[in-house]
């Protein structure tokens, strides 16, 4: 008798590999709907594992959350870097611009993102809260201003809540990226220097 066969193995990937893969599920998904209400089990099946081994990678249901939303912080922070030479104008454009761009070519994920962190999960809004201090500490080494105190690092705060909001509801028909940046950075210009002359 002939012998039946085995049924298709189940792709195998590296621990890494499928934890990343995961991710980018979740990143994904969460284009359609708040992470809190995205399917573990509709996870899994789409990567082809048990929602048991999924488990074994992310412990728990909000370990999976949070690591989708690192993943995503993580690709902003990327993007929104200065260039190393430069004035100090030129390096705070760098990073505007790619904050900006980063937002506008990703503005359903970007808006899915901060509606999660709407969703007061502690371990969340501590990487959004990461994320926003890892921003403001860079456009401040980019200003070249060191050891800034607490009301100048809050103005730069406020300016990062404004350009996330300017970039998410700009689109081209409306305005430009790079004119959108202008403004962007031109306002910053003028804080710091209000800042500077009122405390100096």
């Amino acid at each position: 008798m002939p012998k039946k066969s085995a049924p298709p193995a189940r792709m195998r990937l590296r621990p890494e590999e499928r934890r990343t893969q995961l991710i980018n599920i979740g990143l994904r998904l969460l284009t359609t709907r708040p992470i809190h209400e995205m399917s573990i089990d509709e996870v899994a099946t789409e990567a082809g594992i048990s929602r048991g081994l999924l488990f074994h990678y992310f412990p728990t249901k909000r370990d999976y959350y949070v690591a989708v939303v690192e993943a995503a912080g993580r690709r902003l922070l990327l993007h929104a870097t200065a260039p190393e030479d430069g004035t100090p104008k030129e390096r705070v454009r760098g990073i505007a611009e790619g904050f900006v761009s980063f937002i506008q070519r990703r503005r359903d994920n970007y808006v899915a993102l901060v509606r999660a962190g709407a969703g007061g999960d502690d371990l969340v809004l501590a990487t959004f809260e990461d994320n926003r201090r890892t921003l403001a500490d860079r456009i401040l080494e980019a200003a070249d201003l060191s050891d800034p105190v607490p009301l100048l690092r809050l103005a730069v705060r406020g300016w990062l809540a404004m350009a996330e909001e300017m970039a998410i509801g700009a689109t081209d028909r409306l305005v430009s990226t790079a004119d959108l940046v202008d403004l962007l950075v031109d306002n910053l210009e003028k804080i710091l220097e209000q800042f500077s002359a009122r405390h100096h």
